[in-house]
């Protein structure tokens, strides 16, 4: 599906990042990134694909995570450790500003990259996207996923 693949490349670009700064914490960032979207099961409907139920529609998924993992860290009675703590600070900045959704800013490292490698692959999906069926040296419409901006399909190969 479309999730399993943003986590999947989010996890390729995570583990790249963490050979760059060996100081992440890479199992926490790995955490983050695998269940930063895990709401998204239960924000969007399966049929028809990509409408949104009413819990999606009222809550959203990034609280849905951020309630999903509460619930979880409950029933193995961890709820009370740093390390739930901060993967849930994770969950709610996962979108890096408050203006993109996120109830909280990003106040450690793995959280601003976490909210990072999540901008990035979801802007190289739209980019793909919106390219795909433009000729090489041509401009796309306005793309509101990218600030309004047009794409030009560059021709080097």
């Amino acid at each position: 599906s479309g999730l399993a693949y943003h986590v999947k490349c989010m996890l390729n670009l995570a583990e790249k990042v963490c050979e760059v700064y060996p100081d992440l914490n890479s199992d926490l960032l790995y955490a983050g990134v695998i269940l930063h979207d895990i709401g998204k099961v239960i924000e969007l409907k399966q049929s028809p694909a990509n409408e949104y139920t009413k819990e999606g529609k009222l809550i959203g998924h990034v609280a849905i995570s951020y309630s999903e993992i509460i619930k979880i860290a409950s029933e193995l009675k961890i709820e009370d450790t740093e390390e739930v703590l901060v993967l849930s600070h994770m969950i709610l900045a996962q979108h890096g500003k408050l203006e993109y959704g996120s109830p909280i800013i990003p106040m450690i490292k793995e959280a601003e990259i976490l909210s990072l490698i999540d901008l990035i692959d979801s802007r190289v999906a739209i980019m793909r996207k919106a390219i795909k069926d433009v000729e090489k040296g041509e401009f796309t419409d306005k793309i509101f996923g990218m600030d309004g901006r047009n794409l030009y399909n560059h021709k080097i190969e």
